[in-house]
């Protein structure tokens, strides 16, 4: 047994930030190597949306969701009618709007944001009692596990929330042994500013208070906020932060609920079955789940998970097996910890069940849970403590390497996605526009950033609609059937359709976005969807 895995809480050890870089450094070299060839990688998905805060916080900095956008062309209404929170990367993006909205500047702006999560990360593992070896593996295991590169790879917040996620822990886990202002006052801002990025990270705040608890036992926890009140100091900090943030910046609540068209009850089912699913694939905590208790319980409990989760995929597709094994492996990490009173262990459970609570929103894709990899990546260390050195040590190469092979596939298809995007419409407009046609788009994603640089106008029903002669750009899986539906009498003039070349990231079954379209984030398959078109108007 790996006894050198076993010890993972809040230690008194200093960390030199050149000691948390060091062990970060190959990390930091695979992030930048995947990264930096993708720097002029075109938007896609809701690049644009975050793209189109950052140009209103330009014009009025404290409302940053107070213009219009016409997602899906139902209807053309202001951004906070559509969805809640996120504002942060718009401020974030502002430096890229001041630059003229080019792609590269968005891009670096997230490789920055990698490069603070990964230090981050690893200054946690080593606050948290582990060795730099452990730090290094830690820091490899999140750059490489899908989807944080190719999540680095688009405009979109979930790795600016996932790095405050980590820093906020590991200002928490300085704060926890030294006890230094500053450490608590950079902890409480992380933790504030979370929920603006994400607004189900602000769930990290009651999380923080469980954190800075020494034991689960109630008589020691209020024992503990008897003698060391000010020790949950920065988690008032970071209620403050949040609550001014959201008073200062909201339009109508100050609820970071999504509208009501975008969640409801019945959609939990499936939001449930892809949350379960992902902890099994392809995050590799049921795997190490699995191959740590074959060593430590009777081979027939294993036997028995992996027979029922076998069941559940001949009765449905694979997906019900994966939720099946980490539906029991989330119930049993639970049990432990309580049946063990160990903090440490409640604590990462805890971390893991972040998420959970927006099962009620319209989706709930793999992006959502990033910010708990590192709740991930320290069980799955643990889980490891349980193996042969050497087992686990093959453990950990085979994770990161297959974690950045798959990382690098989708990449590449995902790029290919939003090359498809930019080019088919410049081609499709431009000549169009220079012949002095008045061309229209409507839809979402790609066509609602690049028809416009292209040359297009956006189309907004009820006043500003084409005229017959005039031409309609969409994307056939970007919403463009909306627009389409508005004109009964038209005729189509241009198609550009696509292949895939090896994999894709969205349709066909495959939602690295969204489980709305499946829950693998990368596949092969083809649809009648993937082309865009321009109409002319009759």
């Amino acid at each position: 047994m790996n006894g050198a895995m076993l010890d993972c809480g809040s230690t008194r050890r200093a960390v030199p930030l050149s000691k948390a870089l060091t062990c970060a450094l190959p990390a930091l070299l695979v992030a930048s190597l995947c990264l930096l060839p993708l720097l002029n990688k075109p938007f896609l998905i809701d690049d644009p949306e975050y793209l189109g805060m950052a140009k209103q916080i330009v014009k009025h900095p404290l409302h940053p969701m107070d213009f219009r956008i016409c997602w899906n062309m139902a209807p053309c209404t202001k951004l906070y009618n559509v969805t809640p929170g996120n504002t942060l990367m718009g401020y974030a993006l502002v430096p890229t709007v001041l630059l003229g909205s080019t792609e590269w500047m968005a891009h670096l702006t997230q490789v920055v944001f990698v490069w603070a999560a990964v230090i981050a990360m690893s200054a946690f593992l080593l606050r948290s009692g582990y060795s730099s070896g452990d730090a290094t593996s830690g820091a490899l295991f999140l750059v490489a596990i899908p989807p944080f590169l190719p999540m680095a790879s688009t405009a979109m917040p979930d790795i600016l929330a996932t790095a405050l996620g980590v820093l906020s822990f590991e200002r928490l886990a300085a704060w926890k042994a030294f006890g230094k202002w500053d450490q608590g006052a950079g902890a409480g801002v992380a933790l504030g500013l979370a929920g603006i990025a994400r607004p189900h990270l602000s769930l990290l705040l009651p999380l923080a208070v469980f954190y800075l608890f020494e034991s689960v036992n109630p008589k020691d926890m209020l024992a503990q906020i008897r003698e060391k009140s000010v020790m949950w100091l920065p988690v008032l900090i970071g209620v403050c932060v949040l609550l001014g943030v959201i008073l200062a910046t909201r339009e109508t609540t100050l609820s970071l609920d999504p509208p009501a068209a975008a969640r409801g009850f019945h959609k939990i089912p499936k939001n449930l079955l892809a949350y379960l699913g992902y902890l099994c694939f392809p995050l590799p905590l049921a795997a190490y789940w699995i191959a740590a208790r074959w060593r430590t319980y009777p081979h027939r409990f294993v036997i028995a998970v992996l027979t029922l989760a076998t069941a559940g995929m001949l009765l449905k597709p694979l997906w019900y097996g994966f939720a099946i094994v980490s539906g029991v492996m989330l119930a049993e990490l639970l049990l432990q910890a309580l049946r063990k009173r160990d903090h440490m262990e409640m604590f990462l459970a805890l971390w893991l069940l972040v998420p959970l609570p927006i099962v009620y929103y319209f989706h709930l894709p793999l992006k959502y849970l990033l910010p708990c990899m590192p709740a991930v990546i320290i069980t799955c260390f643990r889980l490891g403590s349980c193996l042969s050195n050497r087992t686990f040590r093959g453990a950990k190469v085979l994770t990161i390497w297959t974690g950045v092979i798959f990382s690098i596939l989708i990449l590449r298809s995902d790029a290919e996605l939003a090359e498809f995007g930019r080019t088919a419409l410049e081609s499709l407009i431009r000549p169009h526009v220079a012949a002095g046609e008045k061309v229209w788009y409507g839809g979402e994603f790609s066509v609602y950033w690049y028809a416009r640089f292209a040359g297009a106008e956006l189309l907004v029903p009820g006043e500003r609609e084409p005229k017959p002669g005039d031409l309609l750009a969409i994307g056939r899986w970007e919403g463009g059937d909306t627009a389409l539906d508005m004109f009964p009498k038209r005729t189509l003039l241009q198609s550009i359709s696509h292949r895939y070349s090896f994999g894709r990231t969205m349709g066909a079954g495959i939602g690295l976005y969204t489980n709305v379209l499946g829950f693998w984030p990368w596949g092969f398959g083809s649809s009648e969807l993937d082309r865009y078109e321009i109409w002319r108007i009759d």
